[in-house]
């Protein structure tokens, strides 16, 4: 944490496959974006199994239906946070194909 990033709004318009016009935003930052450390990503791990394990004994529904699983992970691969190299959040630290498929799981953003 302690790096400053600023998000601007470029003018790049695309259409997805519905022919809708979306406005694309790149993350602009001065320094290289870097994936949190060991230690932290341990800690978000363990939340993320304590979530899972508290609705497991709640008889909640833990694992996405695909609809949403493949929702969420678009959203993340066309985020300027997600690394492509071994599928990761550079902002949790998270596999994404892992933590899109447990329902409990929230994008550290919020864009889902």
């Amino acid at each position: 944490m302690g790096k400053e990033y600023k998000e601007e709004v470029d003018r790049w318009e695309s259409f997805n496959k519905n022919g809708r016009l979306r406005v694309l935003k790149n993350l602009k930052t001065e320094e290289k974006i870097e994936k949190p450390s060991k230690i932290q990503m341990a800690k978000n791990f363990t939340r993320s199994i304590a979530k899972t394990a508290k609705a497991i004994t709640r008889g909640e529904e833990i694992v996405a239906k695909s609809e949403l699983y493949s929702k969420r992970t678009s959203i993340c691969r066309s985020c300027p946070w997600f690394s492509g190299k071994g599928e990761r959040c550079q902002k949790c630290g998270c596999i994404v194909p892992l933590k899109a498929y447990f329902t409990k799981e929230k994008c550290p953003i919020g864009k889902w």
